[in-house]
């Protein structure tokens, strides 16, 4: 995934032409497969009594409802194969595969040393390795969504085929929909650069029209097949038939839950200061990456060139934008929306990029030179460790329990030594 570590390079020329100037692959993977086997382990011992087990049955069983297509799947399957070891096993292929084809992208795009800083978060590309309650959850496959919308609007604009690429990402934003409605709020920034695409070819209206059909569609699907009491017992049934130990005291008893529920229970999080507080600082510490992506390559600039031929793109820009974080009043897990978003922004930048070519910034080849130098590339390695491995954000926390946590070797010190006792 990342090339191999540096060895044996004694000029500063030799070492800035290789790819990993901040971390050394063979480290970096080491890091990604203990972390990956620690939560596939996790979510194996704990089938199929745990939240995340419930989350993916849901199923058609009780007539249609949203979440239900990976259910539905998973249930035809489970007849045929051992459903523990077979969704472990491929969610876990699915994730490195998607970790590995991501990095390739991106860095035909940025500079390798801004993609892996990305990748070192514990946030963005690895909170589904770094929270175990979280690993198996559906949002991997709406993230692969979003790559490919990504992809499906860069071949929109490069080669101009407009009608077969909107048909191509309207049926990955419905098929997003059917495995989790959360896809609708990560949407619009896709669609804007979408409407770039019509907005050449004096089509603009005919963007509005589409996006407007798609979203009236997928909200009516939200709204209406919410789910109820009578589908969540026949989902529960259809399930406990194989499986008696399941309880349905999680993700499947929720879909009688009315949405005003679901704004009251967030709302508990938003008045409480140890949440929020934690929240405020997952987000800060999240961002480091994207600040430093954003200020290496200035995509304002871009951006604003692929929007300047039409006002209605450039009004829409700042709410699609800012969309991603509105589902943070409805649900409290503050954790995923944060990943989810950051990951959405650096697809988004990844298919400007790819239409709107820019070099980096001075600053940043500047910045590779000084550390190529043996003994500052320690240094890089060591930061790099240190804000990767010592702290986490879960996906979700009690009111009055705190998002940041510290990370694997804060823990270790703590257990294993006795040191670093402010943390609980």
């Amino acid at each position: 995934m990342l090339t191999a570590p540096i060895r044996g390079y004694s000029t500063v020329n030799a070492i800035y032409n290789r790819k990993d100037i901040l971390v050394p692959a063979s480290i970096y993977i080491l890091i990604v497969s203990a972390l990956l086997c620690n939560v596939a382990v996790y979510l194996y011992q704990h089938f199929p009594t745990s939240y995340t087990w419930e989350e993916l049955f849901i199923n058609y069983e009780g007539g249609f409802i949203r979440r239900g297509l990976v259910g539905q799947i998973l249930l035809l399957v489970d007849s045929a194969l051992p459903m523990p070891i077979f969704y472990v096993t491929l969610f876990s292929a699915i994730f490195m595969v998607f970790l590995y084809i991501s990095y390739k992208k991106l860095t035909n795009v940025f500079d390798p040393i801004v993609v892996q800083f990305i990748f070192i978060s514990p946030v963005i590309f690895l909170l589904h390795i770094n929270d175990k309650i979280f690993f198996g959850r559906k949002d991997l496959f709406i993230e692969i969504i979003l790559l490919c919308i990504a992809q499906s609007c860069i071949n929109c604009l490069e080669k101009k085929h407009i009608y077969k690429s909107t048909l191509l990402i309207s049926i990955l934003f419905i098929m997003g929909m059917l495995i989790h409605e959360m896809i609708i709020f990560y949407f619009p920034i896709f669609a804007v650069l979408l409407g770039v695409a019509y907005a050449r070819q004096e089509k603009i209206f005919q963007w509005l029209f589409i996006t407007g059909v798609l979203f009236s569609v997928t909200l009516l699907l939200g709204l209406v097949f919410s789910g109820n009491a009578c589908m969540s017992k026949a989902i529960c049934a259809s399930w406990a038939l194989r499986y008696p130990e399941l309880t349905c005291k999680g993700a499947i008893s929720y879909l009688s839950v009315p949405l005003y529920g679901y704004v009251t229970d967030t709302s508990l999080h938003h008045t409480n200061w140890v949440s929020m507080g934690s929240v405020f600082l997952g987000l800060v510490l999240s961002s480091i990456p994207m600040i430093f992506l954003w200020k290496a390559y200035r995509p304002y600039t871009a951006v604003q060139s692929l929007l300047s031929n039409s006002r209605v793109l450039r009004l829409a820009f700042w709410p699609a934008v800012f969309a991603p974080f509105v589902i943070s009043v409805i649900a409290n897990d503050f954790g995923r929306h944060i990943s989810t978003a950051f990951l959405s922004y650096i697809f988004f930048l990844y298919a400007v990029f790819s239409v709107q070519p820019q070099p980096a910034a001075p600053w940043l080849h500047k910045l590779k030179k000084k550390i190529s130098v043996p003994s500052r590339l320690r240094y890089a390695y060591l930061c790099a460790f240190v804000y990767g491995l010592c702290w986490r954000m879960t996906h979700w926390q009690p009111v009055g329990e705190s998002y940041v946590q510290p990370g694997e070797v804060l823990r270790f010190f703590y257990h294993k030594l006795g040191l670093f006792v402010i943390f609980p």
